[in-house]
């Protein structure tokens, strides 16, 4: 594989156009936004549903990072779940997206979030995934219609589907 000026191989991952650098792979980032008006919801009561983030198997989820756009003002309450295929509300769980959990302006992450789901816990992250999986995400409305509302999520992750060996064994 040809090297860009950058030092980095093109080609690690054929399906994303991925780059790996001599010391390894590259980090891969999506974004997604859910907003009020999505698919001409136009904020009313029900679930608006993130498009998955598919992540292949043998990948670590390094991050996914919530940022808050604008306030969801919904009339009774603006709950955001992320999650995984097997576990819906896995990373983050009742994020309160009206007023406290998550402000204009403000980001949750795995380094200091709150509304914490059962894989990201003060003892452990159960980031590594063997099989493939979506990430995966949902902003659930009750009550009034929303006139307002916009929330980022920005996946990380690795997958060092061509990495080096760097042990060897010698018997004793």
């Amino acid at each position: 594989m040809a090297k860009t000026p950058a030092n980095r191989t093109q080609g690690i991952n054929q399906a994303d156009g991925g780059f790996q650098t001599d010391e390894g792979a590259i980090p891969v980032v999506v974004e997604r936004v859910i907003s009020f008006d999505d698919d001409s919801g136009a904020g009313i009561a029900g679930v608006f549903t993130m498009v998955p983030v598919p992540i292949p198997a043998g990948a670590t989820i390094l991050d996914i990072r919530v940022h808050g756009i604008a306030l969801w003002n919904a009339g009774t309450s603006a709950a955001l779940i992320v999650g995984d295929t097997a576990d819906p509300n896995g990373f983050y769980d009742a994020v309160n997206l009206k007023a406290t959990d998550l402000l204009a302006e403000e980001e949750l992450n795995f380094a200091d979030a709150l509304e914490i789901g059962v894989y990201l816990t003060a003892q452990k992250r159960d980031a590594y995934r063997a099989a493939a999986t979506n990430v995966t995400a949902t902003v659930t409305l009750v009550g009034t219609a929303a006139t307002t509302g916009e929330t980022r999520i920005i996946v990380i992750y690795a997958n060092p589907v061509d990495f080096t060996k760097t042990s060897t064994y010698v018997a004793t």
